[in-house]
Parts: structure tokens; C-alpha cells; sequence
């Protein structure tokens, strides 16, 4: 797959998520920011994907703790971006 594709696989699945919230925050973040991400933010970024709506939800707008999200390098950037909203 080249990065086209997979820019366009990831635009996809961070706004298809299945609750608006989290089509919003992470489909949004990704439209506006992927052009500035680093090949391992981008594959930090997928694997992020990989969560459940509930712990995303809960750790983005619910602002609860997670260690296994906590530790992605790409959650701090879309926090920021969550914060400037």
C-alpha cells in the first residue's frame, strides 16, 4: 500500500467510528494534521484506531486516565488540538 493509500485508509476509519464524538475528534484531528505527521505518528495513529469508542471517548472528552492510550506519543498532539477547539 502506498501513503496515499493508507493516508486515505486512515481519513476513512478515523471518520467512520461509529459514535459522532469520536468522528469529530479523531476523524477531525486526522483531516487538518496528517500532512505533518511523522511515518510513526502516522502507524501510532492506526493503532490508536484500534481502541474502542468507549475508551476513547472516555480518555478524550471524559478526560479519564489510560495507560495503554496514555502511552501513544500522538495522544499529546491530539489533545493539543483538542484544547485549541
Amino acid at each position: 500500500m502506498n501513503n496515499t493509500d493508507f493516508i486515505k485508509k486512515l481519513i476513512f476509519r478515523s471518520s467512520h467510528r461509529g459514535t459522532k464524538e469520536m468522528d469529530l475528534v479523531l476523524g477531525g484531528y486526522f483531516k487538518k494534521n496528517y500532512n505533518t505527521l511523522s511515518d510513526k505518528e502516522l502507524v501510532e495513529f492506526e493503532k490508536l484506531l484500534d481502541f474502542s469508542d468507549k475508551i476513547l471517548t472516555d480518555y478524550f472528552v471524559m478526560n479519564k486516565t489510560n495507560a495503554n492510550v496514555n502511552g501513544f506519543e500522538i495522544v499529546k498532539k491530539i489533545k493539543n488540538y483538542l484544547e485549541g477547539q
